[in-house]
């Protein structure tokens, strides 16, 4: 079952009180829930209710009020996906359940910094939550133990890995929990394919926590999936019994979405930066890319705005806890940093400001792309995504190993060099989400730009290609590529280095635009290719 809501249509409840708005206000200080958090909630609560109900326990048993209607009328009962933009406010749809329902509730994060983020937002709400991660010592674990006894918390943050472990799975078993949850749940499929198979055992861990035939309440969050990804969520989460989706409106209208071909990345990131507003993040596909980016905006951005170093800084996963929780907690509180980072970064850290996201090289997928550049403008204000693709691209779709990973990504590839589609149309196009987030135009605000398409700035070559091969056309045969690297350098105009120029050369001769003269006279030098010279002034 779909049903889907517009975020646009963000009405406040109605002015009278109602359980709801009344414990939202009393337990969050807010005043009023959205139409799709209302419904989320209201999901929730209502299959708890039924649940207590055909238990023989009533409504009075977690004091939650019966919905209405048997188990077995609904094959749906308390399974839902629910798919809402960045920054929508998926958290509150099961924090203020899990204020409300008998036992704790169970999230399930990706990745250390997402969980450690909600610890401490959970935290600063005096929430007191619980969290299960690897390599904890036996005291560490006896306290979170003890906390969950006594009630003192009703939130316990994991990770499906340490979840798998025999005496985790036999003493949340005991504490039965009321629901679980499986937060950015798109990395079901992400990952769980790859290199994170505990996420195809999540149906064990929650057949693990059932006790008969009654099952913990189970909801999955994610920001973007399609099709696909959610028939993968519905076969490993929920083995395959269905669920009820929630699907909101992907569209974020204060991102405005560009994408930019590109022969030499880093001098393309250089150069964005250079005039961007800031904070930003720099997306990278690998550790050692996020080192060398950091170091060569650290080394070119202060002579360009002025940037100091320390405004520059790099995270992956293979820092230590340490390195990366003062890297957080830097660019949590920077005002002009700029953040190189892989996947590790990202996934619901709530800093709201960010105002650039730029993916250095393509994510996997679609999916992954919109999860990333969400992070631009939770605050809502006008913020902008940039991808950038090019021969690299071309390089790692030629390495894919399996099928459909060289399908994801070459579909992304195609969406960065279409300059004849919105890019927020083909987005949703390439999500299948047409027809079922309501009839939201595919533009953004009015008082925003949509993207480099629509406001007819896009490029279908990469961004060096036109002045590069005017060059060559203006100097046949005059320098090799050494020579002509050095002379590229000299050109201040182009702000390049001689090893930026060496890259672009490089590229363009893989790319067939240019060639080494064969002739003996003058044997080594460049011209353009046969048919190439003729270029878009």
């Amino acid at each position: 079952m779909n049903i889907n809501y517009d975020e646009k249509s963000e009405a406040r409840a109605c002015a009278a009180p109602d359980p709801l708005s009344q414990a939202v206000h009393d337990l969050f200080g807010l005043n009023y829930l959205f139409p799709y958090q209302r419904l989320v909630i209201a999901n929730i609560l209502e299959a708890a209710g039924v649940l207590a109900a055909s238990d023989g326990g009533g409504a009075e048993d977690g004091g939650i009020e019966d919905g209405g209607g048997a188990a077995e009328d609904r094959a749906d009962l308390g399974r839902q996906i629910v798919i809402l933009p960045t920054g929508a406010g998926k958290s509150l749809c099961f924090q203020l359940p899990a204020m409300l329902l008998p036992g704790p509730t169970l999230v399930i994060y990706p990745i250390l910094s997402l969980m450690a983020d909600q610890e401490r937002r959970l935290s600063e709400r005096g929430l007191e939550p619980v969290l299960l991660r690897g390599q904890q010592s036996r005291e560490e674990r006896e306290a979170v133990w003890g906390k969950l006894r006594s009630g003192a918390s009703r939130f316990i943050i994991a990770n499906p890995e340490v979840l798998l472990t025999k005496e985790v799975l036999r003493e949340l078993g005991a504490m039965r929990p009321a629901h679980l949850v499986i937060d950015e749940a798109h990395c079901v499929s992400e990952w769980g394919e790859s290199f994170r198979p505990s996420y195809l055992r999540i149906s064990e861990i929650l057949e693990a926590l059932s006790e008969g035939e009654r099952a913990p309440l189970v909801t999955a969050f994610t920001a973007t999936a399609s099709a696909p990804v959610l028939e993968r969520i519905e076969r490993y989460v929920f083995g395959g019994r269905g669920a009820r989706r929630i699907i909101g409106n992907p569209d974020r209208s204060n991102i405005t979405y560009t994408a930019r071909g590109a022969l030499v990345k880093n001098l393309a990131v250089r150069d964005l930066l250079a005039a961007a507003d800031l904070p930003g993040i720099v997306f990278c596909s690998s550790r050692k890319g996020t080192e060398r980016i950091a170091a060569y905006l650290r080394r070119e951005l202060p002579a360009l705005r002025g940037l100091p170093e320390t405004e520059v800084r790099f995270y992956h996963a293979g820092l230590s806890r340490e390195e990366k929780t003062a890297v957080e907690e830097w660019f949590f509180k920077s005002r002009q940093g700029i953040l190189a980072a892989t996947c590790a970064y990202g996934m619901g850290v709530d800093k709201s400001d960010i105002r650039t996201v730029i993916h250095r090289d393509c994510p996997p997928s679609v999916e992954a792309y919109l999860q990333e550049s969400g992070r631009a403008g939770r605050d809502g204000a006008q913020s902008l995504a940039i991808l950038l693709w090019g021969p690299e691209d071309e390089s790692r779709l030629a390495l894919a190993k399996e099928e459909r990973d060289r399908e994801r990504l070459a579909q992304l590839l195609a969406f960065g060099r279409n300059v004849s589609e919105c890019r927020r149309a083909a987005l949703r196009r390439l999500l299948n989400y047409e027809g079922q987030a309501g009839e939201t135009p595919a533009g953004g605000a009015p008082e925003y730009p949509c993207c480099d398409v629509c406001e007819g700035a896009s490029e279908a070559a990469p961004r060096e290609e036109a002045a590069l091969l005017r060059f060559f056309a203006a100097n046949k045969r005059a320098f090799t590529p050494i020579e002509a690297a050095s002379e590229l350098g000299r050109v201040q105009s182009l702000r390049w280095q001689s090893e930026d120029a060496r890259e672009a050369i490089f590229r363009l001769m893989q790319a067939g635009k240019i060639k080494l003269c064969k002739n003996w006279l003058w044997k080594g030098r460049l011209v353009p290719a046969r048919g190439k010279s003729l270029v878009r002034k």
